[in-house]
């Protein structure tokens, strides 16, 4: 890992590639962000989103980040910022194969009132292994304003697969999660613009079992107001697992809760899994949807409803042959690679968005993808009133070469114009492009619908991008 910083140069030749520079940090208050994703704090929701293919000072599949401006009208994509780790004040360099922005999230992690962008670089070398690290862009005035770097404590094992952020501890501050090949890690806040850290502490094995985590999610489950968070992957004997860490005032209990997955013997959720936590009933417990996308014949979205412990021991399955859902289940469709929650219709439950980015459109569209959105309400969430967002919704201008554009790869649900209904971006990125869908009282629509190129958000002239909608 080469840590070294680039100030006027390389603002310089950003201006002239016509990028906007990270921004000079400004004081801010001591009062939270509003929004998670407010990274200037103008009050306006901002999207980040990572491609690890980019290039970067040459260097291939080096990674970035790519942030879309809030306004009063909802995003502007003339307004954009691109990062990577060659921007000013990021610590660390682009290098080949970095996968810089391949998993982001976002927290106003040191409570400064402007949201922070935290990205993986899963295969950064530490040392002379490629453990992988996280970066936190840090929020400021006017915008992103440097990066601090944190590496696996010791060790050879991977990191940073995976982040989750929340108060787990109860202290006040922002704690993060990470995951990787072997070992689940909680490093403990605050974490600083200087690059500090609280401890860290290894909580695999856990329960006798070593955990092999394929991802992280982090909510408030309970009602105890603390942040908790689960691990989802296998225990090294193939079985499909869900590990609930409640928060408390010393750090998540363990050993976690353990609830198996119905998933079958060749349920593979090192790749095409997904999780979201979002209380779908309005109970006042968070609950748990798990995306299985490439699990044989068994593609669905799994939920665990939240208690006061936990999530409860049923687990209820939804597929494209649940009542409701639009299609019908296929083997390879890979529905649930990607989820996301957020109110599209207004009626005040969250909804669920659900990518299958194999499934194909009549016997013509190969591959082309789509997107399920499915209700929230009284009963959780249901195949009622489903809706399916492709290339054939009406009011969308579908592009000429929509076959295998694996529309549905990443999914997001946010309200950026402040109207109440979450609009639904959707990434093709085998196409090189990035939609956004409108939230009406029905739900997501294609009319007034827009659709921006790889070459659009600043990260070159090319077709494919990695890209990941943070949630």
């Amino acid at each position: 890992m080469t840590t070294r910083t680039r100030p006027a140069l390389l603002a310089a030749a950003l201006l002239a590639a016509g990028l906007s520079p990270l921004a000079l940090t400004a004081p801010a208050g001591a009062a939270a962000a509003k929004y998670a994703d407010d990274f200037n704090g103008d009050g306006y929701r901002d999207l980040a989103v990572g491609d690890r293919t980019a290039t970067a000072g040459g260097k291939k599949e080096a990674g970035a980040v790519v942030v879309v401006w809030g306004t009063s009208k909802g995003l502007d994509f003339t307004k954009r910022t691109v990062v990577t780790q060659n921007s000013p004040g990021v610590e660390g360099a682009a290098e080949a194969k970095d996968f810089f922005g391949t998993k982001v999230t976002t927290s106003d992690v040191n409570k400064d009132g402007y949201a922070d962008v935290i990205a993986t670089a899963p295969n950064e070398a530490v040392g002379s292994s490629h453990r992988g690290t996280f970066t936190i862009l840090w929020g400021s005035r006017t915008g992103l304003s440097g990066g601090s770097d944190y590496a696996i404590p010791g060790g050879t094992d991977s990191f940073a697969k995976d982040v989750a952020v929340g108060d787990f501890n109860a202290d006040g501050k922002v704690d993060v999660v990470s995951v990787g090949d072997n070992y689940v890690w909680f490093l403990r806040g605050p974490f600083t613009k200087a690059g500090s850290r609280g401890k860290a502490t290894n909580l695999d094995p856990v329960d006798g079992e070593d955990i092999r985590p394929a991802l992280v999610v982090s909510g408030k489950v309970t009602k105890d107001g603390t942040a908790d968070f689960a691990v989802i992957g296998d225990d090294r004997s193939d079985h499909q697992r869900v590990w609930f860490y409640r928060g408390g005032t010393n750090g998540p209990v363990a050993p976690p809760k353990k609830y198996n997955l119905p998933l079958p013997g060749q349920a593979d959720l090192s790749y095409a899994a997904s999780a979201t936590i979002a209380d779908f009933d309005k109970n006042g417990y968070g609950d748990l949807a798990v995306g299985a996308a490439r699990a044989g014949n068994g593609e669905a979205v799994h939920l665990l409803n939240g208690t006061a412990t936990g999530f409860s021991g049923t687990v209820r399955s939804i597929t494209q042959n649940t009542a409701g859902v639009p299609g019908g289940r296929e083997t390879g469709d890979d529905f649930g690679f990607d989820v996301s929650a957020g109110d599209t219709n207004g009626d005040g439950y969250p909804d669920l968005a659900v990518g299958a980015p194999n499934e194909t459109l009549g016997s013509e569209f190969w591959r082309a993808g789509a997107v399920t959105v499915l209700r929230g309400g009284r009963s959780g969430i249901t195949g009622t009133n489903a809706r399916q967002i492709d290339y054939t919704t009406p009011g969308f201008r579908r592009p000429a070469d929509e076959s295998d554009s694996w529309f549905g790869t990443s999914v997001l649900l946010r309200d950026h114009n402040r109207d109440g209904r979450a609009e639904l971006l959707v990434s093709a990125p085998d196409i090189g492009r990035l939609h956004l869908f409108p939230g009406t009282a029905a739900g997501p629509t294609g009319t007034g619908s827009t659709t921006l190129t790889v070459s659009g958000l600043g990260l070159g002239d090319r077709a494919y991008f990695g890209a990941t909608l943070a949630d």
